[in-house]
């Protein structure tokens, strides 16, 4: 946090720490109210033009995120310092609110996001008065069950709220402001396809039970195929290393070419399962250490899917061939192959995928 920001907001929390203290202890000053609208006047101006250059984003998110909270703690002070004043001039007001604003998880929310203590309540409990000195407090919602019934005011109520230091409570608000939008390249793109697909597979297997014409996924395939396969091909069809200016890019090409190439076995044995074949299988590429080999390939039977007895049981199985290609952490061997439970692959992002398949194959490149 800027260490400007964090001084203006010790400014403005010394204000409503002296408006709260002033009320409890009956010393109302005539000229606080006037100079913290000074003060408030020339930050406001001050603020909102820092704000303008948000528009073409020369600021970052944080410095964003630093003026809206620097403003969401002025108003909440602008407001008490109206309590202060009318209470000042009439001390039979009791009933005049005193405010702070709670930031919860998700950043602030409407007015159910604001807490509220009357002049009354400050003047019989003096602990509670300090606890609305800082005009920002947080509340972790982040375990809270919300319902149709409930609301933010519900929660505030039940978990309650604390003042904490302002560098955290920024850090939440920058969090919950930025949401940035998951990147996905077109070779995460295409894999994540392919996953569709063999999950499909598993999915009406286990669940539905599907045998007959109605089941599309064949046809779904192959439109999706056609397209896919010659670019893939021609592109991706040799050493993943020699000679590429990104050699991640083309080891990620390498494993997704041979991810398709298995999906549509995947497909066309589901295809022979639904014509009566009960020895068709499902398969699943795994990768070594030392790379991807012809006898790194496990499979389940669909009749086997299909004859569970628990869909649930069938789908999880099932799912553990939705990713094309599995690693395992050792290198390949026939033994360990045929020894190792399917619960040791782990099914990996493509781009991790093929890091380790760069390595494997830089490896082997220079061991030669």
């Amino acid at each position: 946090m800027n260490n400007i920001v964090r001084a203006f907001y010790d400014k403005v929390q010394y204000y409503n720490d002296v408006l709260i203290n002033d009320i409890v202890d009956v010393d109302l000053e005539e000229t606080l109210a006037q100079e913290y609208y000074q003060f408030s006047d020339t930050m406001v101006q001050i603020l909102h033009t820092s704000l303008e250059s948000i528009i073409v984003d020369d600021v970052t998110t944080e410095d964003k995120a630093e003026t809206q909270f620097m403003l969401y703690a002025m108003r909440i002070v602008a407001m008490n310092f109206k309590t202060y004043e009318n209470y000042r001039q009439d001390t039979s007001k009791t009933e005049l609110p005193i405010y702070r604003h709670v930031l919860m998880n998700k950043g602030f929310g409407t007015n159910d996001q604001w807490e509220s203590i009357t002049i009354n309540d400050m003047l019989n409990n003096q602990k509670l008065a300090v606890s609305f000195i800082s005009p920002i407090a947080y509340c972790d919602d982040s375990e809270y069950v919300y319902t149709e019934n409930t609301t933010k005011q519900d929660a505030i109520k039940e978990l309650g709220a604390q003042a904490i230091n302002v560098s955290q409570m920024l850090k939440i608000y920058v969090d919950s402001i930025l949401k940035p939008v998951p990147f996905t390249t077109l070779h995460e793109q295409i894999y994540q396809k392919l996953n569709l697909f063999n999950d499909k597979i598993s999915f009406n297997l286990s669940y539905k039970g599907k045998k007959g014409d109605e089941d599309t996924l064949y046809e779904e395939f192959y439109k999706f195929y056609d397209g896919i396969y010659t670019l893939l091909r021609n592109t991706y069809n040799y050493d993943a290393i020699k000679g590429q200016p990104d050699s991640s890019l083309y080891a990620e090409g390498v494993i997704l070419f041979e991810a398709l190439l298995v999906v549509k076995d995947n497909v066309d044995n589901y295809k022979r399962y639904l014509e009566g074949d009960n020895s068709a299988e499902m398969k699943k590429i795994i990768l070594f250490n030392d790379g991807l080999h012809s006898n790194g390939n496990t499979s389940i039977k669909y009749a086997d899917l299909n004859n569970e007895d628990s869909f649930k049981k069938a789908y999880a199985a099932g799912r553990r061939f939705k990713h094309p290609v599995g690693y395992i952490d050792v290198d390949s061997s026939e033994e360990d192959f045929q020894d190792t439970d399917l619960n040791d692959f782990h099914d990996l992002e493509l781009a991790q995928l093929a890091r380790i398949y760069e390595k494997a194959e830089r490896t082997e490149r220079e061991n030669r």
